[in-house]
């Protein structure tokens, strides 16, 4: 279940994405459908549980790349997540070279890690378990910087062998900073400083747009993995949008 963001990361190209947090498998298959390039299973701040994970992956449509975000950087948790058959892990409140290297280790297997052998759903059940063997390292590695530490270890953390790319929490790093936008100072002087890492280690750098300005400010960085919003949000926007739309044309028309 890799998808296509693997390889827009090596290409270098920008790749949209979508948190999931509503534990239904239909609001996964609506967005997958609609063309993400990947979509982000929130386990850290949603109310997923491990079960309805796996129904949740099963709906996944179309080449769109499945990750999960854990609750914390914990051997077995990842464990547990790789063996349903997730391409990648984000990893949160890595805020040293050794918590990076903790969650690459966590999804290596030995020798190279220290990942329990048993991935169940991942292995196709089983029929495919030697091309998964095969293709086991090719997890990806997202960590994520939402510290005021993370920022001054960023240079460290990002050149760990395996990290493949970082995500950045806009939130989590303004309220780190005392601020509560990531447009106040010096969140935004933090994120660039990120930004230029990333372009002297070739790490690819993230972050959660959710709205067209924090888009085009990640995009100007040069940013490559891009969280839209999340289905939530969808759901309230649209539902916004369409009710004010129709509550305009009842007072056009007279009807109210």
């Amino acid at each position: 279940m890799l998808g296509k963001l693997p390889q827009l990361l090596r290409e270098n190209r920008v790749a949209l994405g979508a948190w999931v947090t509503i534990a239904n498998p239909e609001v996964v298959e609506m967005l997958s459908l609609n063309g993400f390039d990947w979509l982000l299973f929130d386990m850290e701040h949603a109310p997923l549980d491990y079960q309805v994970l796996e129904y949740m992956l099963m709906a996944v449509r179309g080449d769109a790349t499945p990750l999960v975000r854990v609750p914390f950087n914990d051997p077995v948790y990842v464990k547990r997540v790789l063996d349903l058959g997730v391409a990648g892990i984000l990893f949160p409140l890595i805020n040293s070279a050794e918590d990076a290297k903790l969650a690459v280790k966590s999804t290596r297997y030995p020798p190279k890690g220290i990942r329990g052998v048993g991935p169940r759903r991942a292995a196709g059940y089983g029929l495919e378990r030697d091309e998964y063997f095969r293709r086991a390292d090719e997890v990806l590695v997202i960590v994520q910087i939402e510290t005021q530490e993370a920022v001054r270890n960023a240079e460290e953390i990002l050149s760990v062998e395996g990290v493949n790319a970082f995500f950045i929490g806009p939130n989590d790093l303004s309220f780190s900073y005392g601020r509560s936008s990531w447009k106040e100072e010096p969140v935004r002087q933090a994120i660039e400083m990120l930004a230029d890492i990333s372009k002297s280690t070739g790490v690819p750098g993230g972050m959660y747009c959710a709205d067209d300005e924090t888009l085009r400010f990640a995009l100007n960085l040069g940013f490559k993995l891009l969280a839209l919003g999340s289905d939530y949000r969808f759901l309230m926007a649209g539902t916004r949008d369409r009710l004010r739309r129709a509550q305009a044309l009842l007072r056009e028309t007279g009807a109210v």
